[in-house]
């Protein structure tokens, strides 16, 4: 079932010790969220540690007070933010995942896997929750209001993805009233790239092509580049949605090498094709407009099979 705000609201402040649990890779929302409701609860005289499996990176180190690691205990109640599985937490939580006692999260592939859950796939980001939920009981200072502008700036694309509604703007609205220094987020997160990230892109265009007559692109980005490179999740982040902006795409899916045979995707599409349906296809998932999933194989056979699944979607 799903609770209401007010629920988890309830529920929260019964509790004395939590542990958050982020997503594997995080990207700012699951950090955002995960952060902002921590210091709400920290307001209210809870215990609070924040864990993820992954290494941060250093884009989103200000939210993490520039720590590199926040593995950690997981003591008391079990919350997921922005964790659309169990999976999702990582070799090291996923077993607490699977004992969450509450999850806060937007993906239309949760499946409700905590003994409370708090899931509403039409809101543009976990962070827009989040803020609907500590609103109700703690004052919303600068600090809470900058990791939720970071939270939900992040996941529409500083507002420019069609999962933005009326409803995240008056969210942004808010946060920057109680102090979210909104220029200074948007130039830190969405106006600096680093050298790296130039060249990763430069290199992945060179590789990119087209299918069924100029609808749908694939991309590579090889593990030697990052390599070289020493690029990180920062540097990669924002790399898949530039296809999408091509006249004429429908989707587009890029490739990132994680291993000699084996790819991560991330797909994005106009809306005419469903990248979550897509992705879930091939054991992944995500959103309608923007998912993911893992593939093994040599890429001129794989960068085929998702093309024509791509193109059989948008011809259903």
């Amino acid at each position: 079932m799903n609770s209401s705000a007010d629920s988890i609201v309830k529920i929260l402040l019964e509790l004395d010790s939590v542990t958050i649990i982020t997503h594997i890779r995080p990207d700012g929302d699951t950090l955002g969220s995960a952060y902002a409701l921590k210091y709400a609860l920290e307001q209210a005289g809870k215990q609070v540690n924040v864990v993820c499996e992954s290494e941060i990176s250093p884009r989103y180190r200000f939210i993490t007070q520039g720590k590199k690691n926040i593995r950690g205990k997981c003591d008391g109640a079990i919350i997921c933010v922005d964790v659309a599985s169990e999976s999702m937490a990582g070799s090291s939580y996923e077993e607490y995942a699977r004992k969450a006692d509450v999850v806060i999260d937007h993906h239309s592939s949760n499946t409700g896997y905590g003994k409370h859950n708090y899931i509403d796939a039409q809101s543009a980001a976990s962070g827009e929750l989040v803020l609907r939920i500590v609103e109700k009981f703690c004052k919303i200072d600068s600090k809470i209001a900058e990791c939720l502008y970071t939270a939900i700036s992040t996941d529409t694309g500083c507002f420019v993805y069609s999962n933005t509604t009326a409803q995240t703007h008056l969210a942004a609205a808010k946060l920057i009233q109680a102090g979210a220094d909104a220029a200074k987020l948007n130039k830190l997160l969405f106006r600096t790239k680093s050298h790296a990230c130039f060249e990763i892109e430069r290199r992945a265009f060179d590789s990119l092509e087209y299918f069924f007559n100029n609808t749908i692109t694939c991309m590579r980005i090889a593990l030697d580049w990052i390599n070289e490179l020493g690029a990180n999740e920062d540097d990669l982040e924002g790399i898949s949605s530039i296809p999408a902006q091509i006249e004429g795409i429908k989707a587009s899916a890029t490739f990132r090498q994680i291993d000699n045979d084996t790819y991560k995707l991330s797909v994005r599409t106009n809306g005419d094709i469903d990248a979550a349906a897509v992705c879930k296809y091939f054991g992944g998932g995500g959103h309608k407009m923007a998912a993911g999933c893992t593939m093994t194989g040599k890429y001129d056979e794989l960068k085929k099979i998702m093309a024509d699944k791509l193109f059989e979607d948008l011809n259903k």
